[in-house]
């Protein structure tokens, strides 16, 4: 299943479908809240936001794309440095 993790990047046919089904595409939190509107445009945003954050476009016809990187607040687990310094 291919996914798109970019800011600008319109979203794939399965994105999409969760999308419409009320899913973050991301996280799969139930509960996308609606921001601003203007002309045929609705900013959404993932109900998540400690844990996921994503934020979209939804354009209408146009389609959807992100207006955030995927998942911006979704903590960061880094593999520990091997390092003949850390003992």
């Amino acid at each position: 299943m291919q996914r798109t993790t970019k800011d600008g990047e319109a979203l794939t046919a399965d994105e999409v479908a969760r999308f419409h089904a009320g899913c973050c595409p991301d996280c799969g939190a139930e509960g996308l809240l609606e921001g601003p509107h203007g002309g045929l445009s609705i900013n959404v945003y993932c109900g998540d936001d400690a844990g996921c954050g994503s934020r979209f476009n939804c354009m209408g016809p146009f389609g959807i794309e992100r207006i955030s990187a995927a998942s911006p607040n979704k903590p960061r687990v880094f593999p520990e440095a091997a390092s003949p310094f850390r003992g």
